[in-house]
Order: structure tokens, then sequence, then C-alpha cells
């Protein structure tokens, strides 16, 4: 007769006293999982099976696109650096260039060709990446730094355009008439002296711009009907006067210490002394020039 549940003990074997043993567990044939890593099954001393799991060095090693995209970070980074500097520059230009010697377009132009090849590398970088088995997040730090440098080469670019004098500006006096052709030259008398020949207008051809002189008292001054006339032009005129003294080298006035007086839509240009006083009067900030052509 057949032995029933209650023949059998879990632990001690069947309550006849025969041992109970577990069949033997058969072999594992089941095939191995497409994990991209071959896979050997075989068994252990005890019979029972384990997995050799065989690695391949070298695989993972390499990530197509990785040099293209360190170079578009680091070309980003220097990008954000560069317009950094040119938001500085165009926010505060009395403070960082007070003498114009650097445009600001020149180092905006620096900053486009960064951002340009920064553009190029990071396409390069995905490109690359999609023959790779992730490509999802390469070029993740250029990109950041592109769009960082974008940001602030936009905001220079409004700020030259919208603020030629810039949007910090130093605390300075200036009080000159510069609306009024009868109150500049009637200052201009009282201070250097009266004007006898009378004044005469000088053709500059720059739109915006307006400009007399007194020969009898060699004085002259140039007005600016905005403040983007006055940021675009305030170089031209200063090279045209110092090309106006080269033209007099041989003269003893041209030998003289000349001045420029800035002021915010206005330039008087004189001697030291007229120019001083000048100052007293109107405010601005005072400018050498020199024969040779350069101002300091």
């Amino acid at each position: 007769m057949g032995s029933t549940m209650d023949d059998y003990d879990l632990f001690d074997g069947d309550r006849s006293g025969r041992p109970t043993a577990w069949p033997d567990r058969p072999e594992d044939t089941t095939p191995a999982r497409r994990t991209g890593r071959p896979v050997r099954t075989s068994s252990n001393t005890d019979g029972k099976p384990h997995r050799d799991t065989i690695y391949h060095a070298g695989i993972g090693s390499h990530v197509p696109g990785r040099a293209a995209a360190r170079g578009a970070l680091a070309t980003g980074l220097l990008a954000i650096v560069c317009a950094a500097a040119s938001a500085v520059h165009e926010a505060a230009p009395a403070f960082v260039d007070p003498d114009g010697r650097v445009p600001g377009r020149y180092i905006a132009l620096v900053c486009a060709i960064l951002i340009a090849c920064t553009l190029v590398l990071i396409i390069a970088a995905r490109v690359a990446a999609r023959r790779g088995p992730r490509h999802h997040g390469v070029a993740g730090g250029g990109i950041v730094a592109m769009c960082l440098a974008m940001m602030l080469l936009a905001f220079a670019v409004v700020a030259g355009v919208l603020f030629p004098a810039g949007i910090v500006r130093p605390n300075m006096r200036d009080e000159a008439p510069v609306n009024s052709v009868e109150g500049m030259r009637f200052d201009l008398e009282r201070v250097t002296g009266a004007c006898p020949s009378g004044w005469a207008d000088v053709p500059l051809d720059l739109p915006g711009v307006s400009a007399a002189a007194c020969t009898d008292t060699r004085v002259a001054y140039v007005t600016f009907d905005t403040d983007a006339a006055a940021g675009m032009y305030r170089g031209n005129i200063r090279d045209q006067v110092a090309a106006a003294l080269r033209a007099y080298l041989g003269d003893a006035a041209a030998q003289e210490q000349w001045r420029l007086l800035n002021g915010t839509r206005w330039i008087a240009f004189g001697d030291e002394n007229q120019m001083t006083a000048m100052q007293q009067e109107w405010g601005g900030s005072l400018e050498a020039v020199e024969a040779g052509g350069e101002a300091d």
C-alpha cells in the first residue's frame, strides 16, 4: 500500500525508518541570456551548477565623441570668459576702458568665434556618440557653457546698443549747455576770451555731430545729438584733432600742451590753461592730446 504524506517526516525520513532522499537536481541546460557577455555553465564538485562569467578587457573603456566633448567644454569655458569681459566692457566702459583703446566689437567678435567653435564640437561629439551604446548626455558641459556664453554676449550687445556710455557711469559734473549753440559759445568766450572773427562751423561729415572753432582763441567744441552718437564718434573726433595737430608740427603753437575736455555729449578743445578753466565752469574730464597723435 502506498505511503501518504503522514508517513513522511521532512527532516527524519518517513516513519517506516527509510531515509528520504531528495531527487538530484537536473543539470541546468537553460541557454544563457543575451547580456552581451559570454556565460559558461558548469558543475561544482557537489553537483550543483554555477555560472562562470568571462569579462573581456577593454569593453567600455572607449566612448566615441569623448575628445570632441572635452574640446567643446574647453572652448565653451573660453567663450564664457570672453563674453563676461565683453559684458563688463559694455556695462562700465568708463571704468574698464576709459580711453576707448579696445573697441567692444572686437571682444564680441572673438566671443562669437569661440561660440561657433563650441557648437561645431558639440555637433561632432553628438554624431560620434551615436556609434556607441550610450549617447544621451554627451557634451552636456559644452552645451551649458555655450548657452551661458550666448546669454552674456547678448547682454553685452544690448548694453552696447542701448547704452553707448555704459550702464554704470562715474559721477561726473556736467553743466555744459549742450542743447544751446549760443550758450556753448557764450560760456567759451567768457572763460577763454572773445572771438572777434566769429565762430566758424567745422564740417565733420558725421551724422548727429556738430562742431565749431574760433581761430582767435584757438578753441573748438563738438556736440553730439544723442548718447549713441557720442559713443560712436568720440574716438573719431579725437583722431581728427590729433591729425590736425600733426599738420602743424612746424608751428610753435602746435608744440603747446593741448587738452580735450570730455562731457557726456560734448567735447571742447584748447590749450591746457583754457580747458582747465572750462573744467571749473562745465565739469567733465580732461584728456591730454599730443601732436604725435597719441592721447593719454
